[in-house]
């Protein structure tokens, strides 16, 4: 009977002991995160609006936390390669998405994206959010968007602007802009917004639907002109350049966001843990004016309020993309 009694408290106590191993589990990890370089995966190419907020916060988390980040860009198909890649990766939180509102759109322009937008990609924090800019490069004859407007209807389909690629943040902004005001521009999608803004600067194509923080610099240097932004309201840093619901298209109003995403399965440890790492970057007063000066507003809430957001504009974006014909050209 002893004996019995001691196998039987012996079991119990290994039993209790299993139990408790998930917890521990969750929690160790969390406490030694990160014990080795976390590659950041930027679904872009350089110098777009996604790369230039990214690389920021990333820098200041290396300088401030002593973290060590790897910076990948992979663009391709509309940022459908780099958010495969991530959704496909371990969940340890070693590999993390940097990303924006294509992440939903392309659920409904692609046919098989590669990943499910809904169940393969975990929320951490969201950085910014920022209205999109029409812009045109200083030597252009387009000085408002009237005019832009006025030629478009001239010559229906002749006018075109380049954006980050099919699909895009910018393309919705752009498709929006043509059905409000009822003309024929003819999109150009480049692999990211940086080598769209470029041919602009070149005069390859006369105009470019471009994320604010992608050109803020060279609007500031007087390289390129802002005929409109997106935004409901005038955007503070820009304070002379219209919006397009005032230039004639009420209630017209759409803002590009940027956030960071970890492969499902990933312990919500750590994903509590980067958010608030990242969240107090982003709180700084420093960051805060830098992130202004890019032309983008930080945000920095909890996951669950980034989670709500990317399902209410996940069940939005469906009619949206319906209702403006987008496909992937």
């Amino acid at each position: 009977m002893k004996r019995f009694t001691g196998e039987l408290l012996a079991g119990l106590i290994a039993t209790c002991a299993l139990a408790g191993a998930p917890n521990q589990a969750l929690a160790q990890p969390a406490a030694a995160y990160p014990a080795k370089p976390i590659r950041i995966v930027i679904k872009f190419p350089p110098g777009g609006g996604v790369d230039t907020v990214g690389r920021l916060v990333a820098d200041r988390l290396m300088r401030t936390r002593g973290w060590s980040i790897i910076m990948d860009n992979r663009p391709g198909a509309n940022g459908n390669i780099g958010t495969e890649l991530v959704a496909k990766s371990a969940p340890d939180g070693y590999t993390l998405l940097l990303t924006s509102n294509s992440h939903n759109i392309n659920a409904y322009i692609y046919r098989n994206p590669g990943y499910d937008a809904r169940k393969d990609l975990a929320a951490i924090v969201q950085l910014t959010e920022a209205p999109s800019v029409l812009v045109t490069r200083a030597q252009s004859p387009y000085r408002s968007l009237k005019e832009v407007v006025n030629a478009a209807r001239s010559q229906p389909g002749m006018l075109v602007y380049g954006t980050s690629g099919s699909g895009s943040p910018t393309h919705i902004a752009g498709e929006m802009f043509k059905k409000a005001a009822n003309i024929d521009l003819t999109h150009i999608p480049y692999k990211g917004g940086g080598p769209a803004n470029q041919d602009v600067l070149a005069g390859q194509i006369p105009l470019a639907m471009s994320a604010l923080p992608a050109v803020m610099s060279q609007l500031q240097a007087g390289t390129l002109r802002a005929l409109a932004m997106t935004s409901e309201k005038r955007w503070p840093g820009l304070p002379d350049v219209p919006t397009v619901a005032e230039s004639g298209y009420p209630k017209f109003s759409h803002l590009t966001w940027i956030g960071m995403l970890a492969p499902s399965g990933t312990a919500s440890p750590i994903i509590a843990r980067l958010n608030r790492e990242i969240a107090a970057v982003l709180a700084n007063p420093d960051m805060r004016e830098r992130i202004a000066g890019l032309g983008a507003e930080p945000v920095g809430k909890s996951p669950a309020d980034f989670e709500a957001m990317l399902k209410a504009e996940y069940e939005a974006t469906g009619p949206l993309v319906s209702q403006i014909g987008l496909k992937v050209e």
